[in-house]
């Protein structure tokens, strides 16, 4: 049986079953348990790709939609003491439901994100003070991350401004990212910018944030040009560009 459970801004659906806490957005589609299970999946044909490393994927499709599985991750030191076991300190500070809550926020209010379809809290026993967590995006299609964009070849003048002024959007609306890299911003063919990965980010008042926000996406593009041997193109006047797109009118 699910009910409905109120955010600032959204509702959300949650139901308990035999594999945890599913929750989606109130009006949205109830998942299948299956999207959650990437051997499931895999089964059933419904898996199209996979990926690597901390942030593997599964892209699959579903009652006739793209979807992304992506189950969570520790990464740096924290991995070696558990990859993917998460203290549980209530659902409502878990973090499958502040993405997907924070999602349907974005969302739907017009930002440049993948629409939010489900999550899932998995305790890993009554008593057990841990729980594993997954989340389901729609697939955003024609798309690439701005460090594959990179890898094949300079990118034009006016995209770097659109890639500054997507980002001034999100700092305008108060959104902290906790991890913004090359890999978490996604170009489309139609010249769109999105922004993915908000684990971790919350919304909070202007400050000191933003500019750390910019100064991390910098260390990661400068780590890719200098893993690269000359084959990222990336450089001053690119960075020039995105900043004057940032702070232009």
């Amino acid at each position: 049986m699910s009910e409905a459970e109120e955010t600032p801004t959204c509702s959300l659906r949650l139901e308990a079953t035999r594999k945890g806490l599913v929750i989606w957005p109130d009006g949205g589609l109830a998942p299948a348990l299956d999207w959650f299970d990437p051997e499931a999946l895999a089964a059933s044909g419904q898996a199209r790709a996979g990926g690597v490393g901390r942030g593997a994927t599964v892209r699959f499709h579903s009652a006739g939609r793209e979807c992304v599985l992506r189950h969570y991750r520790r990464g740096g030191l924290a991995s070696r003491v558990t990859e993917d076991r998460y203290l549980r300190t209530g659902l409502r500070n878990s973090r499958p439901w502040r993405e997907l809550a924070l999602l349907v926020r974005l969302h739907a209010g017009g930002m440049p994100v993948p629409p939010p379809l489900a999550a899932r809290v998995q305790p890993l026993g009554p008593l057990s003070p841990w729980y594993r967590g997954d989340l389901v995006t729609e697939w955003l299609p024609d798309t690439r991350t701005l460090a594959q964009a990179l890898g094949e070849g300079p990118l034009d003048e006016a995209v770097w401004a659109a890639i500054g002024r997507t980002l001034r959007r999100f700092h305008s609306v108060g959104v902290d990212h906790a991890d913004l890299n090359a890999h978490n911003i996604l170009l489309g063919a139609d010249g769109a910018v999105y922004v993915i990965d908000f684990d971790r980010a919350r919304l909070r008042r202007p400050g000191r944030w933003q500019q750390g926000n910019l100064e991390r996406l910098r260390r990661s593009l400068d780590k890719l040009r200098d893993q690269g041997g000359g084959g990222f193109a990336f450089g001053e006047d690119d960075w020039r560009r995105l900043r004057a797109g940032y702070d232009g009118p």
